[in-house]
């Protein structure tokens, strides 16, 4: 009678543990940058180790289907994290004006400037992670203006910051230099997956 009872009570903590882990968020939105879905950017070439991470991945430039996706998982009981890179940082900010309630948010190398402008307050923001390169010299994405916005986000927003090193680019605003981490890209993705981990 004892041991069916020890039995019963080791299912349960199971049965417990279970809802634990489904409660996280296990969805991923990723929105790349400017240059859309290409094999270069960072979200799209890192895809796969979110996968392999557990996470499933919705891949969209378009803030409204962003939305509609939160929306849907919503609907079905799993959380989503929309995650932008860059521009499609801008994307993210847009759905999230727009109505949609993600878990998290996060702005992979982001344009800050333009994410305030987007959502006009700190109170649309979920929880919310930056992950940015100290040395990013692209004018619209500055280190200078991560640090700003988590001090405009009033203790939403987190900040992580990269320290990679590599040859400069041609072209400073895309996926190769210090705004792309100079594609050594584990720091970041092991950020971003903790962070939706977390969620």
């Amino acid at each position: 009678m004892h041991r069916m009872l020890a039995l019963l009570a080791v299912l349960a903590l199971a049965g417990l543990g279970h809802v634990g882990a489904a409660a996280a968020a296990n969805v991923a939105i990723l929105m790349p940058g400017s240059s859309g879905i290409v094999p270069g950017d960072f979200l799209v070439r890192n895809e796969d180790k979110f996968k392999r991470a557990g996470i499933r991945t919705i891949m969209t430039t378009s803030s409204s289907t962003a939305a509609e996706a939160v929306a849907d998982e919503a609907a079905h009981g799993r959380k989503a994290v929309i995650v932008g890179m860059s521009k499609g940082s801008v994307d993210a900010a847009a759905a999230i004006a727009g109505g949609a309630r993600p878990a998290g948010v996060v702005f992979v190398s982001g344009i800050h400037s333009r994410i305030v402008a987007t959502l006009g307050t700190p109170d649309k923001l979920p929880a919310t992670l930056l992950v940015h390169h100290s040395q990013d010299v692209c004018r619209s994405t500055l280190p200078a203006g991560a640090s700003e916005f988590v001090t405009w986000s009033h203790g939403k927003a987190r900040l992580h910051w990269i320290n990679t090193s590599g040859e400069p680019s041609s072209n400073p605003c895309n996926a190769q230099g210090a705004h792309g981490f100079f594609r050594k890209d584990s720091g970041a993705v092991a950020a971003i997956i903790g962070f939706v981990r977390s969620r």
